[in-house]
């Protein structure tokens, strides 16, 4: 039986890609051999880290028995639970699998974990413990992990670097996946036009055949108008000025490094997750803080 050596760690992270890109964080805390588990359209975006191995859920199998010193289940499936549970741990942190096949986290993970869809509190208790929360994603994942969150960057592969000396860009990402309509403002095409109204470049994020392309685009732009989104975390993966827009989900939990202006709706714990359309929801951020943010960013780059 093949062994993994002391010190390796399993992360297993299938979700959504924003959620695999703000959990790289972690490839920087830890100095040992990691084995990723994830979905193949999130897998272009891990980096290229000495000791990382990047495997997709059909893989996985190959993992069976072998040890890890920590693994790591960051998502209430259970297909990411059957993986984690198929292997030896000398520690465990995250989704688990009892012997009665039901789901459930360790006690160690039940600062984030409460607050989410497998919380053993019930969805009431869970979402109050949501809007309580004041820390970052990252934080409790560093703690998940036995670890203490120091700032640590995301970390993903870059895309081809863009040329230089062409104009300051904005990017205006207008779109979400449809079980979160409230995450797209009702306001980008005021704000496009009022930005091109004073000489600002702008771009509309639009499909691209793979993430690759889609974090290129990104990267060719410096300043990027987005809510709570994939977008959102690439642009602060690829240190972006980021405007960020929450109207449906929790800003404190989300890391800005520095590189993050968070303008919040007035009835974002209302809607806190909520997946219904709401026009007038979807307008509550007024037009000029978000433009005057975005001059601000375009006006703080540095010079070319």
């Amino acid at each position: 039986m093949m062994e993994t050596g002391d010190g390796a760690t399993l992360i297993v992270k299938l979700g959504a890609p924003g959620d695999v890109t703000r959990t790289t964080p972690l490839l920087r805390a830890l100095s040992g051999p990691v084995v990723w588990v994830t979905r193949p359209e999130s897998a272009p975006l891990l980096p290229r880290r000495p000791g990382l191995s990047v495997l997709t859920p059909a893989q996985a199998e190959s993992l069976r028995g072998r040890r890890f010193e920590l693994a790591l289940c960051l998502d209430d499936e259970r297909e990411a639970a059957e993986i984690a549970a198929a292997v030896r741990a000398r520690r465990r942190a995250g989704a688990t699998l009892g012997r009665d096949g039901r789901l459930g986290y360790t006690n160690a993970s039940r600062a984030w974990f409460d607050m989410g869809l497998l919380s053993r509190l019930g969805r009431r208790r869970a979402d109050a413990l949501k809007r309580a929360n004041i820390f970052t994603y990252q934080e409790h994942l560093f703690r998940m992990a036995g670890r203490s969150f120091q700032g640590e960057d995301y970390w993903i592969r870059r895309p081809p670097r863009r040329a230089a000396g062409r104009a300051p860009r904005v990017g205006l990402e207008a779109r979400a996946g449809e079980r979160w309509p409230l995450k797209v403002w009702a306001r980008y095409g005021a704000l496009e036009r009022a930005l091109r109204a004073r000489g600002a470049a702008t771009t509309r994020f639009g499909w691209k055949p793979d993430l690759a392309a889609h974090a290129a685009a990104v990267d060719a732009c410096d300043v990027v108008v987005c809510g709570d989104t994939l977008t959102m975390h690439l642009a602060l993966a690829l240190r972006k000025r980021v405007i960020a827009l929450f109207q449906c989900t929790p800003p404190q939990e989300i890391e800005g490094y520095g590189r993050m202006t968070k303008i919040i709706s007035p009835f974002v714990n209302r809607d806190l997750y909520s997946r219904r359309a709401d026009r007038r929801a979807a307008g509550a951020i007024p037009l000029a803080p978000v433009l005057t943010e975005t001059l601000a960013a375009l006006s703080q780059l540095p010079p070319r």
